[in-house]
């Protein structure tokens, strides 16, 4: 998650007060943030990407952030409507509210009648933009900081308490959001969370007020699907991992007032996706600070407000204020607005085959401005509907992951001679309709099973988060999560100057157990299984089996021919006779140097945590390193065939094969595999 920029200690709001267009540009000027003679700045970065800020009432009017299918375009995100007859301001875009309730002659009149001013401004290379406003109500100091990123925008708000008696605050900060389609509009995340029909705070920018936001509608002719909303005051849990939006709806998610007293209870969640269909945008909004979440959509009440649909949706404290005692300060955050299209446009099953408007088709996939990403080491290219993802560090040592499959291609470490090796074996070959089929390298071969012997699989990941810099590491964070929405899978890749992590954590929120079965499938490349040995398995338990057939293995024809010869991917969870743990043949190894020469499947027990593949063809070797798995799945195809071809590999897995792993419910469990490289 992208930080806000650091601040210099603030100053007074009456010191800090510029008025004129001039001298703010000469006190607050700087690249990236232009001031105009309306009251407005307008912030911008590198690529493009703006934010327009009313100055006088801390109003964000338009947020244009970079799109995929535009070489050159930006989409307005925020729907915000002009000033009319009965509003001096504009309506709509991203409001502020903080309503002062301890005040008994007039509690809601805060930033509503606040006048601000720009307090400081801060840039990082214009990669990074913000400026502070603030204002001063009676004891409240206020201070209201917006900030843009290339692939984000942020709005966070710290309220310092001057006075001398506890003050109690309701607060939000709501984006009204553009949506092309009324029946294409959605929030994901929201599932299992407790929520109930309620209106939003009162906004001078409020596009429905409180009593037209609760108000029933006749659904016409969207009638398919719809329910009435609940009463006012009635929790409900949402059961649906997506809440579509093409009803009216008016809603506060989070815990109920009475649950939160308890020590243990389920809160809203800190982040969800919010889905524009029509347009393929979808935006990750974040809550800091708030314990709520408010979530409405128009219905059919969208066509007294001009073209186009909407939604309104952000963090909220309203359902229990938030006390700020005397002296003290309380912060609160809506950010990053992170646009996650723009990362990969494929991320989210709901959006997967739809094409772009045709009015903004493109012949060319873009990725995140690279401009961004290359202080921390990420590249993305695309590849027909696909994605590659490169890591590379300041020393050379790289790596190369396949978006959504999560299949990790390449992985090149620096060596004792001053150059890198690659060290996975990749094949790409042809499928008889035309298609590239890559294998090998290293992937997840995972199931998951429940008490009902349902089980689901990730086949499809979503790109999570990118941190880190090219002279420590690299992280990349993948997600996948089954269609119920009760099973998590992340897989977090981390790339360092000596290593290569590949960790797994699976998150079980259903109310069962849940069994997880398969491996960790790592093809490493060595000139010949004749010049290839394991070091470390001396007196370990093995089990002979069939060559383990994953989504992206590398099986020799000669074992691919006979159906019985290879373990398929589908019998990770046998039956009765089919329990291959009674058919195999077991023994203990005895040899402390494993000659990999002859065609090999095993799977070995009571191994150490680390083990290694040296091959003195090469003169390389790699440690493999065990974490959370019990089992080590060992193959080689045998070294009847031509050196450094596609079959000069050894397959090394760290799996739950024989015995699956159990995880409790509301529980995660983690593990994953580590390549070690001796020779840097």
């Amino acid at each position: 998650m992208v930080s806000l920029l650091s601040f210099s200690p603030l100053k007074s709001a009456k010191a800090c007060a510029a008025t004129t267009t001039e001298s703010l540009d000469q006190k607050f000027g700087r690249k990236g943030i232009k001031f105009s003679e309306s009251g407005t700045v307008e912030l911008s970065v590198r690529n493009g990407s703006s934010v327009k800020l009313e100055i006088a009432n801390g109003h964000i009017t338009s947020y244009k952030p970079k799109v995929y299918w535009k070489d050159d375009g930006y989409e307005e995100v925020l729907h915000t409507l002009p000033p009319s007859s009965s509003s001096s301001s504009s309506r709509g875009g991203i409001a502020l509210v903080v309503d002062d309730l301890s005040s008994p002659s007039n509690p809601k009149a805060t930033t509503a009648a606040a006048e601000w001013t720009v307090m400081d401004a801060d840039s990082d290379s214009i990669d990074a933009v913000q400026v502070e406003l603030g204002c001063v109500r009676g004891c409240l100091d206020i201070r209201y900081v917006v900030s843009l990123y290339p692939l984000s925008m942020a709005a966070a708000v710290i309220v310092k308490n001057t006075g001398r008696k506890p003050v109690d605050l309701a607060t939000a900060i709501l984006s009204h959001l553009k949506v092309k389609k009324r029946g294409g509009s959605g929030v994901q995340g929201l599932k299992g969370c407790s929520y109930c029909t309620h209106p939003p705070l009162s906004s001078p920018f409020q596009i429905l007020s409180p009593s037209e936001a609760t108000k029933t509608e006749d659904p016409g002719f969207f009638s398919f699907g719809w329910e009435p909303e609940n009463k006012a005051g009635v929790w409900s849990v949402q059961d649906a991992p997506i809440t579509v939006l093409r009803h009216k709806l008016s809603r506060v998610y989070a815990a109920p007032p009475p649950q939160r007293s308890d020590p243990f209870h389920t809160t809203a969640p800190s982040k969800y996706e919010t889905i524009d269909q029509g347009r393929e945008l979808f935006f990750r909004v974040i809550r800091m600070g708030f314990e709520e979440i408010y979530l409405s959509s128009p219905g059919s009440f969208a066509d007294k407000y001009g073209n186009g649909y909407f939604i309104c949706t952000g963090p909220t404290s309203m359902l229990v204020p938030v006390t700020v005692n005397p002296g003290e300060e309380w912060r609160g955050a809506q950010g990053p607005f992170y646009n996650m299209a723009t990362l990969f446009n494929s991320a989210l099953p709901f959006l997967r085959n739809i094409s772009p408007p045709a009015s903004c088709s493109s012949s060319v996939k873009t990725f995140p401005d690279s401009d961004y990403l290359e202080r921390c080491g990420v590249s993305f290219t695309g590849i027909g509907d696909d994605c590659v993802v490169k890591m590379e560090l300041g020393n050379g040592t790289a790596a190369k992951v396949m978006l959504p499959t999560g299949l990790v291609t390449s992985y090149k470490p620096q060596m004792w001679h001053g150059g890198t090796m690659e060290l996975l074996q990749t094949s790409v070959s042809q499928s008889e309709n035309g298609a590239a089929l890559i294998r090998g390298g290293l992937s997840l071969a995972l199931a998951c099973q429940n008490d009902a012997g349902v089980s689901w699989s990730p086949r499809a990941w979503d790109l999570h988060q990118v941190t880190g810099t090219p002279r420590e590491s690299i992280r990349v964070e993948l997600s996948s999560t089954s269609e119920q929405g009760n099973v998590g899978i992340k897989h977090i890749i981390t790339l360092e100057q000596d290593s290569f992590n590949s960790e797994i954590v699976v998150s079980n929120s259903s109310t069962s157990t849940i069994r997880l079965a398969g491996s960790t499938v790592c093809h490493l490349a060595v000139s010949t299984p004749d010049a290839a040995y394991a070091i470390g398995l001396q007196g370990s338990d093995y089990f002979d089996m069939p060559p383990f057939q994953g989504n992206f293995s590398i099986v020799p024809p000669t074992i691919n021919k006979s159906p019985n010869k290879f373990w398929p991917f589908n019998k990770l969870f046998p039956k009765g006779e089919e329990n291959i743990n009674r058919q195999a043949e077991s023994g203990e190894e005895d040899d402390d140097c494993k000659h990999l020469a002859e065609t090999l499947s095993r799977i070995y027990t009571s191994t150490p945590r680390s083990l290694t593949i040296m091959d003195r063809g090469r003169r390389n070797s790699v440690t493999v390193r065990r974490q959370g798995f019990k089992e080590v799945y060992i193959m080689s195809p045998g070294s009847e065939h031509e050196w450094y071809s596609k079959y000069s590999y050894i397959c090394i897995g760290h799996a739950a094969q024989l015995e699956p792993l159990i995880i409790d419910s509301q529980s995660e469990w983690s593990g994953g595999v580590q390549l070690f490289n001796p020779n840097y």
